[in-house]
């Protein structure tokens, strides 16, 4: 037989197929303490409902349903008829029942726990996860001001040697050699074409401004590396598995644009597909375009490097498995590096070979 668990401000209900209670388990009166418990349960199985699930076992239930998933949860209808049950009729049981004294009681317990709620939130919503939302965001800040930086050093310096634009056309390396030398006689590696060169002189005072900018062009690239090792180092710590499935900069990218790892572990596997693809998408919803394929996933090598024809069928694959992987790592934290990978691998084979 099927029972439902359902668990409210009050306590832990079990619930048969016909919305009959058959078990309750209630909560403590203590508003800090039930939103603690509450807060445990959209985890995983908390006490209380091991207690409803022991007393379901004994009068012969060996299905338990929740809600929502959790950890160690086996059968989940989200939206189910007991769920609905119990919260529409919550007062009225709660009366009949006898678990509180009256309708007072019962909206003051209410409101007491809903603030307490709300702390909780409050203070659980800042996590290591925001940290690196903010890290992401903050490396595509920089990657505009390096871009904006280079681009003013090349065509600043360019009025003095035009000719090492050419020559030189990583904008790290450019700014390094202004930064180290200054004047183009200066620069040893390429002192044939600067004896050459058609760009105007500069004096000291010039050279001095611009070796101060290109230097701090230089240490923002020394930013954005220490920047990214940071990121790439704080993904693996707080989602091994999704790291290890997307790369650790995908997947902080992805992260970023989802605002935390609990909305992306609440998410269906087709919006992980679709993240980064939301204006292609508005276009395809106004019938002005195709209906997208992937998002930022597209970045990822196994997408990149498939046939044209492949990618969806990757893409979706992958976003199915990447789905997985940051459920693991938000509810569960076992390490499933090697065995997910490995079976990612053979469905892209599968799709390649087919």
């Amino acid at each position: 037989m099927k029972a439902y668990i359902v668990t409210t401000f009050l306590g832990v209900f079990g619930v048969d197929e016909n919305n009959k209670i058959v078990a309750f388990v209630p909560f403590e009166k203590d508003a800090k303490k039930i939103a603690k418990k509450l807060k445990e349960s959209e985890l995983e199985i908390i006490e209380e409902e091991k207690k409803i699930q022991n007393m379901l076992w004994k009068k012969g239930f060996k299905e338990f349903v929740y809600p929502f998933n959790k950890k160690d949860a086996k059968h989940v209808e989200p939206n189910n008829q007991a769920e609905n049950f119990i919260k529409e009729n919550l007062l009225k049981i709660a009366l009949e029942r006898k678990i509180v004294k009256n309708e007072e009681e019962f909206n003051d317990l209410f409101r007491e726990v809903s603030i307490e709620l709300t702390k909780v939130e409050v203070k659980v919503a800042v996590k290591r996860d925001a940290l690196i939302v903010q890290a992401v965001r903050a490396l595509d800040e920089i990657d505009k001001i390096i871009n904006t930086f280079s681009e003013r050093l090349r065509e600043w310096y360019g009025l003095h040697f035009p000719e090492l634009n050419r020559q030189v056309s990583s904008h790290e390396k450019f700014a390094k050699l202004v930064a180290n030398f200054g004047k183009r006689e200066n620069m040893e590696e390429f002192r044939k074409i600067a004896e050459e060169s058609l760009g105007i002189e500069i004096n000291e005072e010039d050279e001095k401004i611009l070796k101060e900018y290109a230097s701090l062009l230089v240490k923002t690239f020394e930013l954005r590396e220490n920047l990214e090792k940071y990121i790439v180092k704080s993904m693996k710590e707080i989602a091994p598995n999704f790291s290890e499935l997307a790369t650790p900069l995908l997947a902080a990218r992805i992260l970023s644009k989802a605002g935390s790892l609990e909305k992306l572990a609440k998410a269906p596997s087709s919006l992980i597909q679709l993240i980064g693809a939301e204006k292609a998408l508005f276009r395809y919803l106004h019938g002005k375009g195709k209906s997208p394929k992937h998002g930022l996933i597209y970045l990822h090598p196994y997408v990149q490097n498939a046939k044209e024809e492949d990618r969806g069928k990757i893409a979706r694959i992958l976003a199915n498995k990447i789905s997985l992987a940051i459920r693991i790592d938000y509810y569960t934290k076992e390490d499933k590096r090697e065995e997910l990978k490995k079976d990612l691998e053979e469905r892209i084979k599968e799709v390649k070979g087919g």
